[in-house]
Formats: C-alpha cells, sequence, structure tokens
C-alpha cells in the first residue's frame, strides 16, 4: 500500500468466539458485579427499538461489527476531504447490501459544512434513516440535528445487520461503585473471561468476543464530547486531541449506539507494539437524545449514584477492517 491521499478499498476480516447468549449473560453479569450496586442480566426478545429512535425494531440476523478508516485521518487536514465513506458502500464490502448499520462515526464535512459527531442509525433497503449529527457552535455551546444523508467522514465503527428482533442479551446496571464506565466494564469483563478460559476460535490468533447493542442511559447524567471544526495542523494523538475536544455534561434519557470487542483477534498478543492486526478500536459508542438536541461521543457518568442503564447487546461472528488508515500511515512511513 503506497503512501497517497485517496482511499483504498482494501478490506480484512477476522473471525470473533460467539458464546451462547445464556454465557454471554453470565460473563456480562460477572463483569459488571463489582462495578455497579444493581447488576440484571437475561436472555429475552429485543424490545422495539424505533421506540428508542432506532431506524430498525431490532440488532439481530446477520450480524458483523466493521471497523472503517482511523484516526490518522483526523490527525492530519490533507485527509480531511478525501477520507469520505458511504454507509451502502461499506455494507456491500462486508457482504450485507441493504443491511441496517448503527454505530458510531464521524459526520461528512461535505454534508454538515463543518466537522461534527454522527450517531447513525439506518436501514439501507427500507429507505429508513433516524441519523442525528452533534457540532460546536460558534459560541463553543454544541446542537444537535437530524441528518439526512448516508455519507459520513473520517472513522466509523458499526454493527450491520438485517434489523430483525431476535433474542438478546438485555442489562440493567444501576448505581456505579466502580471506577469504569458501562461499555469498558462490559469489554474487559469480557477480555477476562476469554483469557481465563482459552476459547479456541478457527482461523483466528486469538479468541475474542464483538459486541453491538443499543443501551439507554435511564437517569443520570454522563460526560461526552463533540468535535469542534477542523484543526488546520497535523494533531498528535493523546492530550493535544484531549484539549482540542469540546466536553458537555448531558442526559440522562440517552439512546447510545455502542460497538466493542475484547480485543482484536489477528493479533498474537494484545499487548504487543510490533503486531498490529487489524488495528481495531475496540469501544466506541454515540449517542443522542429523543427530547432535547444533545448528543455525542460517550464517556462516562458523572452521577454515579444516580446512574441507571439498560441495554440490548448481540455478538457477532466476524469483524471487518476497511480502508485502514493506520496502515496507510505505516506504508507512507515505510515509502521516506
Amino acid at each position: 500500500m503506497g503512501c497517497s491521499t485517496s482511499r483504498n478499498a482494501d478490506v480484512a476480516s477476522a473471525k470473533l468466539y460467539v458464546p451462547e447468549l445464556k454465557e454471554l449473560a453470565t460473563m456480562l453479569q460477572t463483569a459488571l458485579k463489582d462495578n455497579f450496586e444493581t447488576v440484571e442480566t437475561e436472555v429475552t426478545e429485543c424490545i422495539d427499538l424505533t421506540k428508542w429512535g432506532c431506524a430498525a425494531p431490532g440488532i439481530g440476523g446477520n450480524c458483523r461489527i466493521i471497523d472503517v478508516g482511523g484516526v490518522p485521518n483526523l490527525l492530519d487536514p490533507k485527509y480531511h476531504k478525501s477520507a469520505i465513506f458511504q454507509l451502502p458502500s461499506v455494507a456491500e464490502q462486508v457482504g450485507l447490501k441493504g443491511a441496517y448499520i448503527y454505530g458510531a462515526c464521524a459526520a461528512s464535512h461535505l454534508v454538515v459544512g463543518v466537522n461534527a459527531e454522527l450517531m447513525p442509525t439506518e436501514h439501507i433497503s427500507k429507505k429508513c434513516r433516524c441519523t442525528k449529527y452533534s457540532k460546536v457552535l460558534e459560541d463553543g455551546s454544541h446542537t444537535m440535528e437530524a441528518y439526512d444523508s448516508s455519507e459520513f467522514g473520517l472513522l466509523g465503527n458499526f454493527v450491520a445487520c438485517d434489523g430483525k428482533t431476535t433474542p438478546v442479551v438485555k442489562v440493567r446496571v444501576k448505581k456505579r461503585k466502580g471506577e469504569e464506565n458501562f461499555v469498558s466494564c462490559m469489554r474487559k469483563g469480557l477480555a477476562k473471561a476469554l483469557e481465563e478460559s482459552k476459547v479456541n476460535v478457527d482461523g483466528a490468533k486469538s479468541a475474542q468476543i464483538g459486541i453491538g447493542g443499543v443501551f439507554k442511559v435511564v437517569s443520570g447524567k454522563i460526560h461526552g464530547h463533540v468535535m469542534p471544526d477542523f484543526k488546520k495542523t497535523v494533531m498528535i494523538d493523546g492530550p493535544e486531541v484531549e484539549e482540542w475536544l469540546n466536553f458537555y455534561e448531558m442526559g440522562p434519557d440517552l439512546t447510545c449506539l455502542s460497538v466493542f470487542l475484547s480485543g482484536d483477534p489477528a493479533k498474537e498478543k494484545q499487548e504487543s507494539k510490533e503486531d498490529f492486526g487489524l488495528d481495531l478500536r475496540l469501544e466506541h459508542t454515540h449517542f443522542f437524545s429523543q427530547s432535547k438536541k444533545e448528543g455525542g461521543h460517550y464517556h462516562f457518568d458523572k452521577t454515579p449514584d444516580d446512574v441507571e442503564y439498560v441495554g440490548y447487546f448481540l455478538p457477532a461472528p466476524v469483524v471487518y477492517r476497511v480502508d485502514n488508515a493506520f496502515a496507510r500511515e505505516r506504508a507512507c512511513q515505510a515509502d521516506k
């Protein structure tokens, strides 16, 4: 892969371990019990998620996780105009034309006019789109509006599926007593469970679980960010990006679209700095309100005594990596 500002349509994939739903419910119960005072997990039929503002009633059927682009597209201005993607094209690239897609990504600046957060929930074949975007205003406040496009920019983490109502794992937690946020707690708990069980998956270097789900912040406030417009200079990931982001306290009554993995199934050793695997982002959650102009990127809750989450989750058997921006940057460095 040479050094170029044009997009490369490369697609890689890796198998994931798919536990039985009862097993997954038990794993999540164990993962969450030390972090929240009340934890309830069960296998049940998914509620009608259109009532939560989603474009499909369920999250089941032919599930697959997708990681598109990457942070390098955000850091360097030379990619801001070229790193533009279309959800229907991504669905076709992973073999699920017309899919229901939900998750967390950046908006297209060509649609919004500025850099912004995107909360995609779109059933492509049914031509049903409930996507929202959130942007920073000139006075430093933020707003959220409907987004009438399938286009997104820079990076994204998604679940593609049929959008069917199927059995799922329902999780309800209240009153946080530990330090982890809701999503990180589940993700790290699954990683620990897999490490202890030594599960193998044919064709993968290491067994990992990938989860997609929709959850609601029923009560309490959360800490989230909204990206401002692009910087005109190259940023270094880390403190510089944290300082650039705009953080707000939002909630409750937030619908959260979440994608997370216990680890990268293409990596032999998860902590290795030489083994890049698929360069996967291990968790990404965006949220929107149905009653207020609030939306953005979820970090953690700010009111541990009052917080309550309830959500519906499913494992996916495969993760796809599309247009890997990290691999492109390594190729650029090698060409110098």
